[in-house]
């Protein structure tokens, strides 16, 4: 029997195979098995030939009597939420080379629009809080902002996380008046929810508009930014003992 989760234009897919032999294989990406692992440990402890790599893909062995059937059944549970619930971007060929050592998992909660059926219901609440708000009702603001938190909190417990005193929050840098902006409240609500550091970024330059322009441009703005000393954070990120324990969130709408 095979059992396949991934979602369409998300690069998160897990392939279960159950075996005649009462056996289960497991495939995945290569980058994705530490996500596995922070969620399901026992797999790769209870496995006697741990995770193997081929060029394509990953996999993992569990023989009969090296698994417990209901683990493996909350598994697959987690593999259709997790494949289904959130969208997992992939760096492309024209990004990869500025962010392939920094960025560990990026996800987005959903589409904003899909053709032939029109905006997503994040995509509607965002739309309205973005483009509307000033129309808005307070309950109609406070309908869609629900809608919005709900969801990325939700999507959060995809995110292996552990230890929360490693990890901070940030909304990409702004200006003062910008932290009144939808992204910037809803990180800094986000964060309080979760119990993790905020960490307040503070754009000390003005920015051309990033919408019309190309990737390369975009890129070549924010590092002139960051070149010239123009973003300043009030917490210290990485920490002198554990550099690489230090993990950031940031939320981008």
């Amino acid at each position: 029997m095979k059992y396949q989760y991934r979602r369409e234009r998300s690069e998160f897919w897990v392939t279960i195979y159950e075996n005649d032999d009462a056996s289960y294989n497991i495939s995945t990406s290569h980058k994705y098995v530490e996500l596995i692992d922070f969620f399901f440990p026992m797999f790769e402890n209870d496995s006697p030939t741990k995770w193997r790599q081929s060029e394509a893909y990953s996999s993992l062995w569990l023989p009969e009597g090296r698994y417990d059937q209901n683990v493996v059944k909350c598994f697959m549970n987690w593999c259709f939420g997790a494949t289904q619930d959130v969208l997992w971007l992939y760096l492309n060929k024209n990004i990869s080379p500025y962010f392939d050592d920094e960025l560990d998992f990026c996800i987005a909660s959903d589409f904003n629009f899909v053709y032939g059926n029109g905006r997503t219901e994040i995509g509607e609440a965002e739309y309205q809080l973005k483009y509307n708000v000033s129309t808005l009702s307070q309950s109609e603001q406070a309908k869609y902002a629900d809608i919005i938190i709900n969801k990325m909190m939700d999507n959060c417990r995809y995110i292996p996380i552990g230890n929360k005193a490693n990890w901070y929050l940030s909304p990409m840098p702004a200006l003062e008046s910008g932290k009144e902006k939808l992204a910037w409240l809803l990180a800094d609500e986000i964060a309080h929810r979760m119990g993790i550091s905020f960490i307040n970024a503070r754009l000390e330059c003005n920015k051309p508009q990033m919408k019309q322009l190309s990737i390369e441009e975009k890129i070549e703005t924010w590092r002139e930014i960051y070149y010239n000393d123009k973003v300043k954070i009030d917490k210290r990120v990485v920490s002198e003992t554990h550099p690489q324990n230090e993990k950031t969130l940031v939320a981008k709408l």
